[in-house]
């Protein structure tokens, strides 16, 4: 039963909160950005769960049999996709650097996990560490924004 509960809040907080966020950012100005950044980073990452998750780097609430995968798929579909489309919609808006952006968003993201790892909903395997995350996100967050100078 504790199952059903990890993943609805999973949910909640990675999928269905981040696109009231995106909804309410994008609404009337700059859908196209989310048009465009959401599938690019929809697919970047979940070739990165699904290669942590094959590697048993990190683990995510609720632990299951087959298919652990499908823990972080909200986050895949959701919170990344959103974090993604914000960040190029700042970087695109704002004076500051892409630089910048992509280093605040990369801390940010990491700060989150961190504090997953910390109430005991991720865990690590494999020497995974801090350090590594950082690395996994600032990868696609940069890839990301030359996608977006590419294609938007």
């Amino acid at each position: 039963m504790t199952e059903v509960i990890y993943m609805r809040v999973n949910i909640l907080y990675f999928f269905f909160i981040p696109w009231i966020l995106a909804t309410l950012l994008f609404r009337k100005k700059n859908k196209m950005i989310l048009y465009k950044i959401t599938p690019f980073a929809t697919v970047i990452a979940t070739i990165l769960c699904v290669w942590g998750d094959r590697h048993h780097f990190w683990v995510l609430k609720p632990v299951l049999k087959k298919n652990q995968v499908l823990t972080t798929m909200p986050l895949n579909l959701g919170l990344y996709p959103v974090f993604s489309s914000i960040m190029v919609y700042l970087i695109r808006k704002t004076k500051e650097s892409a630089s910048s952006w992509i280093l605040v968003f990369t801390c940010f993201t990491t700060i989150l996990e961190f504090i997953m790892k910390w109430i005991g909903r991720a865990a690590y395997g494999n020497d995974w560490n801090l350090n590594k995350t950082f690395i996994s996100y600032f990868i696609p967050y940069y890839l990301i924004h030359k996608y977006s100078q590419w294609f938007l």
